[in-house]
């Protein structure tokens, strides 16, 4: 006597998918290690985003920024994030921060200064195999 499974199984197509989505930045990160170019980004914006950070170390501000850069004759844009002290100075017109992108199509690029990519691309990684390992056992 065959039993009619009555569970829905969108709980583990949406685990399967945010596996796949912490595999692909991974690899993203991963190939602009391999076969991204640096290079200089103008800043174009630099402001504090809500308070004060709600972690052990105070003092903490978290800052978006946005920046712009030229390839050939053509000029690309990209955003980042940035973790840093209270003390906000409007950077000056010709402030510039390093970025990597990747030769064959720039507008996949990365703000990277002062960041430990290595870390970050190893936890994306192990982060998307223990999701595969609870999408093979749902």
């Amino acid at each position: 006597m065959k039993t009619k499974r009555t569970q829905s199984r969108f709980g583990k197509w949406l685990v399967l998918s945010v596996a796949a989505l912490f595999s692909v930045y991974a690899l993203f990160l991963l190939a602009l290690q391999l076969f991204g170019e640096p290079t200089l980004a103008k800043l174009t914006s630099y402001r504090q985003e809500y308070g004060e950070r709600n972690e052990t170390v105070r003092n903490n501000y978290t800052y978006q920024l946005a920046y712009e850069f030229m390839v050939g004759a053509k000029k690309y844009t990209g955003t980042g994030q940035r973790i840093a002290s209270p003390v906000f100075l409007k950077p000056s017109e010709n402030a510039t921060i390093k970025v990597m992108y990747l030769p064959c199509c720039p507008m996949f690029n990365y703000y990277t200064e002062g960041k430990k990519d290595h870390i970050s691309i190893a936890v994306y990684f192990v982060v998307a195999g223990v999701l595969f390992w609870f999408f093979r056992r749902m």
